[in-house]
């Protein structure tokens, strides 16, 4: 039950008319602090409301500790257990008790208030900041062939083929993509298999610069083989050297779409 002393004057003072004769009494039979605080926030929050408002032992309880609140407030006030025999003027006790119940009731409230403020793990992760982003094996290819052009014409001219060629070839294994692997295992812009990359002295066929040297070197090395024949230099290229000497009238189709591709390819380049 809710009680408010400055509600009842009489009852304030008839009870202060009391204190001097109990004082002794209720000293040797006081509570300690933590009953009487049980009992305060069962006074303030309504709990004892709820459990009989109606009942007379429930009005004593509140008589009850409307004085020793009371009491409490005039020791506080004046640092010093209180003299019941010279009370403060009325007015003054009950601003002094309202004062404390409207204190504790704010504290209350505080400690028991819900925070507006989002909690920390709520927080959207900074948009700079992705904790699950993919990592990619390679690099972005470059569009086009326009930055191949000085590689492309360096290989030329250190081993003697024709830029247009080495082009020709680049665009029919990989399209210009550095970073390309076929089902074999090829790699790179000319597609080198790792034993031939080995052999010709690659130690990273993804590098441009390495991968058009070592295949030009390679393509150079296969038409010297052939006498400069074209046709049988591109076939050993796409099927092997080996299976050209043995078979070369048994080429697979896709090594004959291969040799059409690549010259087709020269010829554009070329013109």
């Amino acid at each position: 039950m809710s009680f408010g002393i400055s509600e009842k004057p009489s009852l304030l003072s008839s009870l202060l008319s009391k204190v001097s004769q109990e004082q002794t009494t209720t000293r040797s039979s006081a509570q300690p602090d933590s009953a009487f605080a049980g009992r305060l926030d069962a006074a303030i929050t309504g709990e004892a409301e709820k459990r009989g408002p109606t009942s007379s032992s429930a009005q004593a309880l509140a008589e009850t500790l409307n004085l020793q609140m009371l009491h409490t407030t005039l020791a506080l006030a004046g640092d010093q257990t209180a003299d019941p025999s010279s009370p403060l003027p009325f007015n003054r006790q009950a601003s002094a008790v309202q004062s404390l119940i409207n204190a504790y009731r704010t504290n209350q409230a505080e400690n028991t208030a819900p925070s507006n403020q989002p909690s920390v793990l709520s927080q959207p992760l900074p948009d700079s900041v992705d904790p699950i982003s993919p990592i990619t094996s390679s690099a972005s290819v470059p569009e086009g062939s326009q930055w191949l052009e000085p590689i492309i014409a360096r290989a030329s001219s250190r081993f003697g083929v024709d830029a247009s060629l080495i082009k020709a070839v680049i665009k029919a294994e990989s399209n210009f993509n550095p970073n390309a692997v076929s089902p074999a295992g090829a790699r790179g812009l000319m597609q080198l298999m790792p034993g031939t990359a080995r052999g010709l002295g690659v130690s990273d066929s993804f590098d441009p610069e390495q991968n058009v040297m070592a295949g030009t070197r390679f393509l150079r090395d296969l038409l010297d083989r052939y006498q400069g024949d074209l046709d049988s230099s591109l076939a050993a290229y796409n099927w092997g050297p080996g299976n050209v000497d043995k078979h070369p009238d048994r080429l697979p189709r896709e090594t004959r779409n291969y040799l059409t591709r690549v010259k087709q390819l020269y010829t554009s380049f070329t013109a």
